[in-house]
């Protein structure tokens, strides 16, 4: 169970779990520091660079130069009122979001992937097909921008992965203001954990909600097959969160998906060797998926 579900009493007092709260904490702290000072060194060598310089172009170096004469973005997507340079307590919590959100979640996401191509194998096909037209028979030629984006199958089929075994199956919010839930009165300021699988789930929001079956977010407008996914019930899908925390990553997450399942699936055919084994904690995560891969016979 992840230590945030714990109340604090149970946290401070509780001998055992007191003792792996105190070192978490003293790891958090210790991974807090480090990034400060690497966001101090940064902001001293961007400084110490003469204006007529060009800066690099990297994550921490838009980030302290957002909204400075100095700022690398030359678009600009908001108010120019509420515009100002970021704290090194923002930059900080980008940083960590980038590294904590950024890396593992794909790499689980694409484990889950195979698993799920291999145990429909109609699936892969009709994937395949998708790629070979887009893509060609050149499997030397690098794929661009417009390849990406005409690949529609291949975001059905990570959609309804991720509607399957959702990576991120947790979803934090603070209420602004009080609230009546589920039947409860609940005051301003409380913290409230979605439980987005389960709303994935909802035979009244989908059609045969056990089925794996990509085509419920593909072309669905042009066949009667999936009703209730034609009505878009709000929120009854939420991959990505929404509203102003909305996943920064979302757009690099898919790139990233949809460029690594066609190099694999277009070289190489996969066969399981074990059974998916996977945790559901803060985040959900592969412990363990064995596979034999091996060049595709075309």
């Amino acid at each position: 169970m992840p230590f945030f579900a714990l109340s604090k009493y149970i946290r401070r007092y509780v001998p055992f779990v007191r003792g792996k709260m105190n070192k978490l904490i003293e790891n958090r702290d210790y991974l807090i520091n480090s990034l400060y000072k690497v966001i101090k060194q940064r902001r001293i060598e961007i400084e110490n660079t003469p204006l007529d310089q060009p800066l690099r172009h990297d994550m921490l170096t838009s980030f302290i130069t957002a909204n400075t004469p100095r700022d690398i973005n030359v678009e600009k997507h908001v108010d120019a009122d509420l515009l100002r340079p970021m704290t090194d307590k923002e930059i900080c919590g980008n940083l960590l979001d980038a590294m904590i959100a950024g890396t593992d979640t794909t790499a689980n996401m694409l484990s889950f992937v195979i698993y799920l191509l291999e145990k429909n194998p109609e699936v892969k096909q009709k994937l395949r097909q998708e790629f070979d037209s887009v893509l060609g028979n050149d499997l030397t030629k690098p794929m661009t921008l417009k390849n990406i984006e005409e690949l529609k199958y291949c975001d059905a089929v990570i959609k309804e992965v991720f509607r399957h075994i959702p990576v991120a199956f947790l979803l934090g919010r603070l209420s602004v203001e009080n609230d009546k839930v589920g039947g409860y009165n609940w005051p301003k300021g409380t913290q409230f954990q979605i439980h987005t699988s389960a709303l994935m789930m909802r035979d009244d929001y989908w059609t045969d909600p056990e089925k794996f079956d990509p085509d419920r977010f593909y072309k669905v407008e042009e066949s009667d097959k999936y009703l209730l996914e034609k009505q878009h019930a709000k929120n009854s899908f939420m991959m990505w969160g929404g509203g102003i925390r909305i996943c920064p990553g979302r757009k690099l997450a898919i790139t990233e998906l949809k460029c690594l399942i066609p190099l694999i699936y277009r070289k190489y055919d996969i066969e399981l060797r074990s059974p998916l084994e996977y945790k559901s904690e803060i985040l959900t995560y592969c412990e363990k998926l064995l596979v034999k891969v091996k060049p595709r016979k075309f």
